[in-house]
């Protein structure tokens, strides 16, 4: 962290909303496609077998996008390898709402996929970035207006459906709302120049890229377990409600949206008990009661236990992501956006093992396991909790007003 008391000025204050929206703006346009699923198998012929490879697809070209947003923050800025990559998700996303035939979904999904990588890896270096100017803690509030717009992305997805607004239109007001606002943020973005004692400038920009891949296995370690555990509950809680403890189909949903609205809490409020406690005792606090929680979900004897419970993970498990991120921005003796653009890739890989782990297990009579995997996985993030607080050198900030930024 950086030591950097003062109050934030003007320049990190409007840097801290630009950033907060580009969060949002991911997780709104993401939902909206994720909750629009099945109009595309009623309006575009899709099967089931094509939403998964669409998914699957989607989450291994998104690692690529994660080390295209790595090269351009490396040779430009992350202001400018974010400004691209919204604009791709929000471009991508109109194009998918014209795509008629399967192949030009499946070519703009792809197209799509490397705008989510490259995204998830932006976002979280401006992220690093503007938190180094406030000189404190605020990632996990960053990570709480993902959690919300993923909320309205929810929530406009079933508007749509209730007032019988078809996929097309749907899908292009949203792209159209993400570029404009990409447009209204872009100059607000910030740039990191790092502070060297060398006086030679040259010389610091053909230092090589150093990433110690000890405290970054350690940390990608933390979030393929995180994103397993938060596969098993977007993916799966619905069925596990409805299936294994009877809930009916208008209660079964609350599971998940109870998890969503916990971490919402926990996120926007996370960064007062890291200032406060430190990002270590932060992290073990969330990963007990995340495992509590998930203790409580596979026990559970009814569908009303079993949703405070899911409630009870979201307070506790989604806080530890933004401090993950955090850590690898931080990570002595590296470049922050190249350690953050690597550490995301074991985002995907959580979610690829535990798409294929969990669904491999999700047969009938079986679904209790479903849980029991991340119940007995979790735990591990406490014996690396140590390495979410590693100490770097003193980052000054810029403004990246320069359109070429």
């Amino acid at each position: 962290m950086s030591n950097i008391t003062q109050a934030p000025d003007a320049t990190a204050r409007h840097a801290r909303v630009a950033t907060s929206v580009g969060f949002f703006l991911q997780a709104a346009i993401l939902v909206t496609i994720l909750s629009r699923l099945p109009d595309f198998q009623d309006e575009r012929g899709v099967t089931e077998g094509d939403v998964t490879l669409l998914l699957l697809l989607t989450s291994v070209i998104a690692g690529g996008g994660s080390l295209l947003a790595e090269r351009i923050a490396v040779r430009r800025s992350s202001a400018l390898a974010l400004r691209l990559a919204l604009l791709t998700i929000s471009v991508m996303v109109v194009v998918i709402g014209f795509a008629e035939s399967k192949p030009a979904m499946y070519a703009a999904f792809a197209v799509y996929g490397i705008g989510v990588g490259a995204t998830d890896a932006s976002t979280n270096m401006q992220g690093v970035t503007v938190q180094r100017l406030y000189g404190r803690s605020i990632m996990t509030s960053f990570h709480g207006m993902w959690s919300i717009g993923a909320i309205f992305g929810a929530l406009y997805a079933a508007g749509c459906a209730q007032l019988e607004i078809g996929l097309m239109p749907s899908l292009v007001a949203v792209g159209v709302v993400g570029v404009a606002a990409t447009l209204v943020i872009s100059p607000y973005l910030v740039r990191p120049v790092v502070e060297h004692q060398a006086s030679d400038v040259s010389e610091v920009e053909r230092a090589p890229m150093h990433v110690p891949w000890r405290p970054l296995v350690a940390l990608g370690l933390v979030v393929v377990v995180f994103y397993l555990a938060d596969t098993s509950v977007m993916s799966w809680s619905t069925i596990y409600l409805h299936d294994v403890l009877d809930a009916a189909k208008s209660v079964a949903p609350l599971g998940y949206a109870a998890y969503q609205v916990g971490a919402v809490v926990s996120r926007l409020a996370g960064d007062r008990f890291v200032v406060r406690y430190g990002a270590v005792a932060v992290v073990r606090a969330g990963t007990v009661v995340g495992i509590v929680a998930l203790a409580l979900v596979v026990v559970a004897p009814s569908p009303a236990l079993a949703i405070a419970a899911f409630g009870l993970m979201g307070l506790g498990l989604p806080v530890i992501i933004p401090l993950a991120f955090a850590a690898a921005g931080n990570l002595p003796g590296s470049d922050a956006d190249v350690a953050i653009a690597r550490l995301n890739l074991f985002n995907y890989l959580g979610n690829i093992i535990g798409a294929g782990l969990i669904g491999a297990l999700a047969t009938e009579g079986a679904l209790r396991w479903i849980y029991v995997v991340p119940l007995v996985l979790v735990p591990v993030i406490l014996l690396v909790a140590r390495a979410f607080a590693p100490e770097r050198e003193t980052i000054a900030v810029v403004a990246a007003e320069d359109p070429t930024a």
